[in-house]
């Protein structure tokens, strides 16, 4: 016996022999998080957005769109805004998204 025997099967298969399949990752299959003590990852679902967008970018000679994004929550937050360069002819002059 040496220093580094230990007792085993001697019928195992050597780890240099054996290959593993290689798994594909599927999107809709939870697995856990690793040291969440089995915490299951959840994506969030796409969150619902409403637009409004009005006037025309055609009637004003600024050509450009006020945008806006609005969060909707229960504390009231202010609104985010930007003047953005209208590429197009039929763009709106305003556009606000909740």
């Amino acid at each position: 016996m040496g220093i580094l025997w230990w007792r085993g099967n001697k019928d195992a298969p050597s780890p240099t022999g054996s290959k593993t399949p290689i798994q594909k990752h599927d999107p809709t299959q939870k697995s856990e998080v690793p040291g969440m003590n089995g915490a299951v990852e959840v994506p969030r679902p796409g969150s619902s957005l409403t637009i409004f967008e009005f006037g025309s970018v055609a009637a004003s000679t600024d050509k450009v769109t006020l945008a806006g994004y609005c969060p909707v929550s229960d504390d009231i937050q202010p609104c985010r805004w930007e003047i953005l360069p209208a590429t197009d002819d039929d763009a709106p002059q305003f556009r606000v998204v909740f």
